[in-house]
């Protein structure tokens, strides 16, 4: 089985995980059902494009850059601290600010990826991320048991997959320089499906204990 076909199923899967277990109780969480859908639809649409050896640059510059926001808007609401608050409200209209620039004037987004920008908002992911984390270990949190908060599992997810997406773009030229360019480019796919697996695999655990959460809280005591 091709290696894009197997991290899309779990695409599917996460989507479908979000359609059973998230109700509109769940606050934001909730939202991940449109925004799913459309990244559903944005990688059936890649891979047509894909087969029918069509530049689909311009279509994954603007899913990325809509996915960035999105992720940005989950962690503004889930911050309790308001520095990190407001660092998340603004990198909003920041990072799209610095898309329009770099695709306008540096990057044009038809003939190539923004991974300028990319990786400008992968870094902001990963630093989100920790400091989702940091809040969670502060006193006042430390009896609630992470493993079982749903944007715990969102959380480390994100990390791991912008992690691995931050080592993997920055080497990208390098893998597929001459000396490794067939070798190299089967790496890179290898650990960007790995990621994509490991973060929609993230997101159903989180759906589902959503779910979980809900049946315990609502049992009698």
């Amino acid at each position: 089985m091709h290696l894009a076909a197997i991290y899309f199923y779990f695409q599917l899967l996460s989507l479908i995980t979000a359609l059973i277990f998230l109700k509109k109780r769940d606050k934001v969480l909730w939202y991940f059902i449109p925004f799913l859908l459309v990244t559903v639809v944005i990688e059936l649409i890649g891979i047509w494009y894909t087969y029918r050896v069509i530049r689909n640059y311009w279509m994954y510059n603007i899913f990325t850059t809509f996915e960035y926001i999105f992720y940005a808007y989950l962690f503004h609401r889930h911050f309790r601290t308001n520095t990190f608050q407001q660092i998340a409200k603004w990198f909003i209209p920041g990072y799209l600010l610095a898309v329009i620039l770099n695709l306008t004037f540096i990057q044009d987004g038809t003939k190539t990826f923004h991974t300028y920008t990319f990786l400008l908002g992968a870094f902001f992911i990963v630093v989100f991320c920790c400091f989702f984390l940091f809040e969670s270990i502060l006193p006042d949190q430390i009896n609630h048991k992470l493993s079982m908060q749903p944007f715990f599992w969102i959380c480390i997810g994100l990390l791991i997959f912008y992690l691995g997406s931050v080592i993997i773009n920055a080497l990208f030229e390098y893998l597929r320089s001459n000396d490794l360019q067939k070798q190299g480019i089967r790496i890179y796919g290898i650990i960007n499906n790995s990621l994509n697996v490991i973060l929609y695999c993230s997101f159903s655990i989180a759906f589902f204990l959503c779910h979980k959460n809900r049946k315990t809280y609502s049992s009698p005591s």
